[in-house]
């Protein structure tokens, strides 16, 4: 570096720049390529970046490119409108699912052919005439690896070599801005670009990460970690910028239409913030744009909205911070949306008491869903301190029930044209069995809860038959969504609640076979490995070919093994019905876990500075190999990098709640919450 001078064309803000300087590199700033190309001598190096990206490309002489191979200075070029000897396509394409894809040994071995990194929102032209690709950009499957090589997908160059320049067909240098990741990866790919580029053996010791994790995998927790992340959770409601507010409600039907497709810009600070009364997003898409910024999914869904409140009523009774939002959130809900309206508000229809799964969808009825926003509407009740809600809770419950076969089985998906023409008899004398635990046990734990506020016995029957045939069927014999861990987590919490009924040795030794068959996978660091199990009735499994990739809900792994946790579908639900089994059993052995798994989920929340949308959240995916927000984005709408109001925050927030108020969810909602009269005013409808 002594001996030669470093020039750099850009701007001061360029995370290039940033990094040269943090790291105490010199170099020479210049605000004109021709100026590099007359000034540069033999053994110089410049580095030329694209301030206009992504609307403008880099202009560069034929005259400037003539000096370059002449004086053999080594330049790294990007994002250029012309390059001698190479034709280019005239139309920039725009990234959506491809991802970079290291082509040559250029990296070394920590980072060999075919390892994947991401480009955010990247912009591209194809350049043709290419012979010394180092690295490329296309849509391929895996999780660290382009499992499939390069087959059945369009391959654009990202960076070659041509002689002593390194063109990269995009901007590279916009790295953190864009949050190209793993952030380690990226690190390497600069390591030796930098290297060849000054001919020196370069580690960069100071790199900035922003969205990062709260706390490193071994940094000690502060004393008051898990009061801070409890604090962040709940802010993230209101800084998230989701509650939707009249003045922009316009853009809200615009970017959601028909549900089918809900993506939209992100929702600046400019907009006026809800009150709840309008109802609540559903969070960020795992889209990230090349400012750093995410896509939002303009969605209105009842569990969202039963969730978000539940979260919020908690979080301010623990932080003592009670508003409006989240009472309003579930009148929005049961009253002024269409979700609880309509037939579903009509005591002569069949679909009576059942809650619609979205504004788009109000006649679509998933089990699930519906437990999940019975369940939330109890925990917000009782958080609340309020009864008002009682009959909705009792009425929902017994709707799914009584729609709910000989076995306790509902099915994956109901719709109310079927229900209202084929009757409730068809339903109720059905034989069907369907061993999906994500699907159907939170019903049963429904049943559970309002079983016992009643002693209703047909519900106790119910969860009881699913549950056995559940248990009998395990795990041979289920069917798992994504993975095996989805179904186990989902699955502890109505044998933590039928222990409570009924605590009887067999009901108790389901629930630590549970138990303990998903803490099989929790590692040193707390988190719960995603796996596909040994049954191989994975739905929707690793994605089947390159040209496959995000076109299906898929998991976060690729192979059996991959270093992932998931936050959406299991880590939440698993530190809940955990932290229920702790309280029904006693055994210190599931508290520890609850505990371990409670300080990871700390750890890994999302802090940012330059984003605050995001900060406070839990996105679905995080490699804890890595510690970095990772794994295959191949979901088609809820990848890795993707935030939920409902699912994942609401559940990971109360039960760090729980956990450290020391209460249970049965206890404390059992406490507060009375349905003796709800149930006396509709028992008509199972009658």
């Amino acid at each position: 570096m002594a001996k030669s001078r470093l020039y750099f064309y850009g701007e001061k803000s360029n995370d290039l720049y940033q990094l040269l300087t943090i790291n105490e590199i010199p170099f020479i700033s210049v605000s004109s390529i021709d100026e590099i190309a007359k000034q540069c001598k033999q053994g110089d190096v410049a580095i030329i970046t694209s301030p206009g990206y992504p609307h403008k490309t880099v202009d560069i002489s034929p005259d400037s490119y003539k000096q370059f191979f002449k004086k053999n200075i080594r330049v790294y070029i990007e994002y250029p409108t012309y390059l001698p000897n190479h034709s280019m396509d005239s139309v920039v394409h725009k990234g959506l699912l491809e991802r970079g894809i290291v082509y040559s040994d250029f990296f070394g071995e920590k980072l060999p052919s075919m390892s994947i990194f991401s480009v955010n929102d990247c912009h591209i032209r194809m350049i043709y005439n290419v012979t010394d690709t180092l690295l490329c950009y296309a849509k391929v499957a895996g999780f660290d690896f382009a499992e499939y090589g390069l087959t059945n997908t369009t391959v654009y160059p990202l960076l070659f070599k041509e002689k002593n320049i390194l063109i990269a067909a995009s901007c590279l240098s916009n790295f953190s801005t864009a949050r190209y990741g793993p952030h380690k990866t990226m690190e390497i790919i600069w390591e030796k670009i930098l290297g060849w580029l000054t001919g020196n053996s370069l580690e960069l010791i100071k790199w900035e990460q922003d969205p990062k994790p709260m706390y490193g995998k071994n940094e000690k927790l502060n004393p008051e970690a898990i009061v801070q992340c409890i604090e962040n959770g709940h802010n993230w409601y209101y800084s998230s910028n989701l509650l939707l507010d009249p003045s922009w409600e316009g853009e809200w039907k615009k970017y959601q239409g028909d549900g089918t497709f809900p993506f939209g810009p992100p929702v600046g600070n400019d907009k006026k913030r809800g009150d709840g009364s309008n109802g609540i997003l559903e969070g960020h898409a795992s889209r990230i744009n090349y400012d750093g910024t995410q896509e939002y999914r303009y969605w209105m869904r009842a569990d969202v909205q039963a969730e978000s409140a539940m979260a919020l009523a908690a979080g301010g009774r623990y932080l003592h911070r009670m508003d409006s939002v989240p009472g309003n959130l579930l009148y929005y809900l049961y009253d002024s949306s269409i979700l609880r309206n309509g037939p579903r508000n009509d005591k002569l229809s069949k679909s009576y008491g059942l809650i619609g799964w979205s504004v788009t969808h109000p006649y679509v009825f998933y089990g699930d869903d519906n437990a999940r926003t019975l369940l939330a509407t109890i925990g917000a009740s009782a958080f609340l301190n309020k009864q008002h809600w009682n009959n909705k809770i009792v009425e929902g419950i017994l709707a799914n029930y009584r729609l709910s076969g000989k076995y306790g089985f509902q099915g994956e998906r109901l719709n109310e044209g079927d229900i209202i023409e084929r009757g409730l008899e068809v339903y109720q004398g059905s034989e069907l069995t369907h061993l999906s635990a994500h699907f159907e046990s939170w019903l049963w734990a429904n049943y559970l809860w309002l079983y016992k506020q009643t002693q209703y016995g047909p519900l106790l029957e119910k969860a009881k038959a699913g549950i056995k045939m559940m248990m009998d069927n395990y795990p041979d014999n289920w069917r798992c969504v994504q993975s095996i861990q989805i179904e186990r987590a989902r699955m502890i919490l109505p044998l933590a609640w039928l222990v409570r009924v009924e605590d009887t040795p067999l009901h108790r030794e389901w629930l630590e076979l549970m138990v303990s068959d998903i803490l099989k996978y929790q590692v040193e660091s707390g988190g719960i490995r995603e796996s596909f199990g040994d049954n191989g009735k994975v739905d929707l499994g690793k994605t089947i070919s390159n040209d496959q990739y995000g076109v299906y809900e898929a998991p976060l792994i690729f192979n059996e093994g991959d270093p992932a946790s998931c936050s959406l579908y299991t880590c939440n639900f698993a530190i809940f019905g955990l932290n229920e089994a702790y309280y029904a059993t006693d055994n210190i052995q599931i508290k520890a876990a609850r505990d371990k798994l409670a300080e990871y989920l700390i750890r890994i929340q999302v802090t940012s500075d330059r984003h605050p949308d995001i900060a406070g959240a839990w996105f679905r995916g995080f490699d804890y190999n890595r510690w970095d927000y990772w794994g295959s984005n191949a979901d088609a709408g809820w990848g890795v990098w993707s935030t939920l109001a409902g699912w994942s925050q609401p559940w990971i927030l109360l039960s760090l709640i729980l956990t450290d108020k020391e209460e249970s969810f049965w206890d404390y909602t059992h406490t507060m919450l009375d349905m003796k009269k709800a149930m006396e005013e509709s028992s008509w409808i199972v009658e």
